[in-house]
């Protein structure tokens, strides 16, 4: 089979030469659709052969369906500019490739530390399909800020046992730059699903928060860096809600 790989880009210039390095090993055709990088995001891209597309943002989900639409194969793996494919991973979709059992793959994406050669052991994670054939899951363009392959019913999703490294903190100011961003989409998403927050969950959402990732998710095994990054967590699910609370003071009307 042949692969697409696609990728959505702004800025990216740090972290997206490692990502397409990986990509590189499993694609036949690399997409990278951009929404107006100013350094040297597209430089990076032409560089490992990627056909770049420019699409103003709407929301993640808008994007990435763009990007999908784009790649000329039915199979294609979803991929961010801050996800490297581990070996193990390039290992597996490679034997994928010369004979495809399945429609739908999920992998687990762990997330690294500044530094991080692998996960650390208490690592957070989530799983997500990412790698997939069109004609069975696709991307939709209308969930906002939900950027997950809906995949149809009847199909089996298979879970890959290599792993995505999601370098999503470079350094602080990055990692609040990108969460306050973040919390205006998901803003959004609130007010186009016409959610409701209360008081109550304002007040107590960055305490509740904080605990949740520094105990529950067990950050404080992490060290200085799971306390720095549990209280961005924290502040970037209260902003979410404060700027709900904001739109709907400004849209009383």
């Amino acid at each position: 089979m042949k692969l697409s790989v696609y990728f959505i880009t702004k800025n990216e210039e740090q972290r997206l030469e490692n990502s397409l390095k990986a990509a590189a090993k499993v694609a036949d055709e690399i997409i990278v659709v951009d929404s107006g990088s100013t350094d040297k995001t597209i430089e990076i891209a032409k560089k490992y052969k990627a056909k770049i597309f420019h699409h103003k943002w709407k929301s993640y989900c808008d994007q990435k369906s763009f990007a999908e639409k784009k790649c000329s194969s039915d199979w294609v793996l979803m991929l961010d500019a801050d996800e490297v494919l581990s070996d193990e991973l390039i290992a597996e979709i490679r034997q994928i490739k010369k004979n495809p059992q399945h429609h739908a793959y999920e992998v687990k994406i762990c997330n690294m530390f500044p530094g991080d050669v692998k996960p650390r052991f208490f690592a957070q994670s989530f799983k997500a399909v990412r790698l997939y054939n069109r004609k069975f899951a696709h991307m939709p363009p209308d969930l906002w800020n939900k950027d997950r392959i809906r995949v149809q019913a009847e199909e089996k999703i298979v879970r890959l046992t290599g792993k995505i490294y999601h370098y999503c903190f470079l350094t602080l100011e990055q990692a609040t730059a990108k969460y306050n961003c973040h919390s205006s989409e998901l803003e959004k998403t609130a007010v186009a699903e016409k959610r409701h927050f209360s008081r109550l969950r304002l007040y107590t959402e960055f305490p509740r928060q904080f605990l949740r990732y520094y105990f529950f998710k067990r950050y404080f095994l992490l060290g200085v860096q799971g306390f720095v990054q549990a209280m961005v967590l924290a502040n970037f699910r209260f902003l979410k809600i404060a700027k709900w609370f904001e739109w709907k003071s400004l849209h009383k009307k």
